[in-house]
């Protein structure tokens, strides 16, 4: 029994530190423009996007000399370890606070613009009847393309969708 309630605590304390704000270990920021945000570890694999100086990801894991980030579509994406710094702390320069509730009703409305176009970007090039897996994977990397542009538009680090996702589930 005393071993159960403390595995309990053991595991509401990592399902609270997992929910608790942002925390800058576990970021990179790019140290250079035009870095090749990839499909997997290697330059032969297919670039999702060109990131600018400053662009602060989610670090996910490892692969060798390539980072894995975290950017919208959740699907694994790579930067090259000579691109990137570790972030040891968040400042007032790095932009990760969330915008006020109209701009974050206008990148949700633009998300969901996103989500569509994306969808016919994939089906004009893989159509999904013809190969669903496929059809999948060009819709993910055509949405982490279109949702980074909008991010862009909009000021922000690809870093707070997350966030910004958890915003609108709360209210």
């Amino acid at each position: 029994m005393k071993n159960r309630i403390v595995t309990i605590i053991g595991l509401l304390v990592v399902v609270f530190f997992s929910t608790t704000p942002l925390c800058a270990q576990k970021h990179i920021v790019l140290n250079t423009f035009d870095v090749n945000i990839r499909t997997g570890p290697g330059t032969d694999f297919y670039v999702v996007c060109s990131a600018d100086k400053g662009e602060i990801f989610e670090l996910v894991g490892e692969n060798g000399d390539w980072l894995e980030i975290k950017m919208f579509s959740e699907d694994k994406r790579f930067v090259h370890r000579d691109m990137v710094y570790f972030l040891k702390e968040f400042v007032p320069g790095h932009n990760m606070n969330l915008p006020e509730k109209q701009k974050i009703r206008e990148i949700q409305k633009a998300a969901q613009w996103a989500k569509a176009v994306s969808s016919q970007e994939a089906d004009e090039i893989i159509p999904k009847v013809i190969n669903e897996e496929r059809y999948n994977n060009f819709r993910n990397i055509c949405f982490d393309k279109n949702m980074y542009n909008l991010f862009e538009i909009h000021g922000l680090q690809t870093a707070m969708f997350v966030q910004i996702i958890n915003h609108r589930e709360k209210n």
